[in-house]
């Protein structure tokens, strides 16, 4: 990895208003599910983790367009529900983070793209729901981060952004498994009364992975944290 900086970790405003974040969106989908106001709360918790990033890892620019994927994927999941659309996006984002952790040039977003629009296309011929075949591109994408993720952390375990890259992909993956069930339950092939549960815990794994994928900049030291403080 690139020995640009020692890793940092957030000072504590970041982690009080992660904290308030977390909790207020939880409280409120426990009351209400359906609440409009939760969604607008994890909206924000998302938009500023970008903020954050942008901010603290200026030079991690794989990171950072990783992270605005990331934010435009959600921006279509929670506010206009085109579930394709979203995942079509968000393999976007994993692409970006599977390029940084393999120092692979944004270049091959080309053919990435090509390959996601053709498997889609033969899903289609095959008569097949388009919903399965960008799923399983996505599915592959994320099996590539979390094991990307773990080998990086294994390969230089005294790098805290390594250990939160492999912890933050690996709860993404329990978030998309109750993102399955969800979709499972909302097409009635899982039973129905587990789509409140996988929906509640969807955004339980999702938030806090995402804030530790944010603070998994690759361009952060082996070295140990830093006894100075963090201003950011």
């Amino acid at each position: 990895m690139k020995d640009s900086e020692t890793f940092k970790l957030p000072n504590r405003r970041w982690l009080i208003l992660w904290a308030i974040i977390y909790v207020s969106f939880l409280i409120i989908d426990i009351i209400d599910p359906t609440s409009p106001i939760a969604s607008l709360i994890k909206y924000i918790g998302i938009f500023l983790i970008l903020i954050y990033a942008q901010r603290k890892f200026r030079t991690d620019h794989l990171l950072i367009l990783a992270l605005l994927f990331t934010l435009l994927a959600d921006t279509i999941l929670i506010w206009t529900h085109q579930f394709i659309l979203g995942i079509f996006v968000f393999c976007f984002a994993h692409f970006f983070h599977i390029a940084r952790f393999t120092k692979t040039a944004p270049k091959f977003l080309v053919p990435f793209y090509l390959i996601i629009t053709s498997i889609f296309c033969f899903a289609i011929i095959l008569g097949l729901p388009p919903i399965y075949s960008i799923a399983f591109v996505y599915a592959l994408s994320l099996a590539a981060n979390v094991l990307l993720s773990s080998r990086w952390h294994k390969s230089e375990p005294k790098n805290p952004a390594g250990l939160y890259a492999a912890l933050g992909f690996l709860l993404f993956f329990f978030c998309d498994l109750f993102v399955g069930i969800q979709y499972l339950a909302s097409q009635h092939i899982a039973p129905t009364a587990l789509y409140g549960i996988a929906t509640f815990f969807v955004w339980l794994f999702y938030y806090p992975a995402q804030i530790l994928i944010s603070n998994s900049s690759t361009e952060t030291t082996t070295k140990t944290i830093a006894k100075k403080p963090n201003t950011l």
